[in-house]
C-alpha cells in the first residue's frame, strides 16, 4: 500500500493509448467501419488551401467544403484533425508559446510563407 502504490496505480491508469471500451473483434462492428477515403488531387489541393487559410473549420465552412468536394462533413473534419496532429507531431512541440498559439489555431509550423502571407502575420478577424 502507501504512497508508492497510489502513484503506481495512477501511472498505470494514465499511461498508454486512450482506448474507448470496445469489444475485441466484433464482426458486426468491423463492417460498419468505412474504408479509407482516397481523396482526389483536386480535393486535396482544395483542403490544403483551406487549411492554410485557417487550421480550424467553422461548421459553415465544413458544410460548404463538403458540398463543394462531394465529401462527408465527417471526412473533412477528420482530415483537418489529422493534418493538425501531423503538424504538431512534426514540430515535436516542446515550446510553451507554440502550444499556446496552437490551441488558438494561430500557430502554423511551416517556415515557408503560405499564399497571401506576404505581409507577415495578418490577423483577419
Amino acid at each position: 500500500g502507501g504512497l508508492g502504490y497510489v502513484l503506481h496505480s495512477i501511472l498505470v491508469r494514465t499511461a498508454g493509448p486512450r482506448t474507448r471500451k470496445s469489444r475485441p473483434k466484433d464482426p458486426k462492428k468491423a463492417e460498419e467501419k468505412r474504408p479509407r477515403t482516397a481523396f482526389t488531387s483536386e480535393q486535396l489541393q482544395r483542403l490544403k488551401k483551406e487549411f492554410q487559410e485557417n487550421r480550424y473549420l467553422t461548421e459553415q465552412r465544413r458544410q460548404d467544403l463538403a458540398r463543394e468536394l462531394k465529401l462527408n462533413e465527417s471526412q473533412i473534419k477528420i482530415w483537418f484533425q489529422n493534418k493538425r496532429a501531423k503538424i504538431k507531431k512534426a514540430a515535436g512541440v516542446r515550446n510553451g508559446l507554440a502550444l499556446h498559439l496552437m490551441a488558438q489555431g494561430l500557430y502554423n509550423h511551416s517556415t515557408m510563407p503560405t499564399v497571401g502571407d506576404e505581409h507577415g502575420l495578418d490577423m483577419h478577424d
